[in-house]
């Protein structure tokens, strides 16, 4: 079956689709209703959030989350994170 993605190029829009999935579960329900969106893009990760003191907070964490994040995918698929 990977192969097949591979093959196809579906791997990264695969990827995205499970990062974005986990995102909300990651983060918890305070942080997801203020998130706007979620993008991977070649292991970046861009996340726009609505409030800027939120945003300051996940600067802060942005190490752990890709850790959490990675685990989840059980590969390095998130490189780092970018928010807008």
């Amino acid at each position: 079956m990977d192969q097949f993605i591979d093959a196809f190029g579906l791997r990264e829009k695969m990827d995205e689709l499970d990062i974005t999935t986990a995102w909300d579960d990651v983060v918890g329900g305070m942080v997801a209703r203020h998130t706007v969106s979620v993008r991977l893009r070649r292991g970046r990760l861009n996340i726009k959030v609505d409030s800027a003191p939120l945003r300051q907070e996940l600067t802060y964490m942005r190490e752990t989350l890709v850790e959490v994040l990675n685990k989840r995918a059980g590969r390095k698929v998130v490189q780092e994170i970018v928010l807008e």
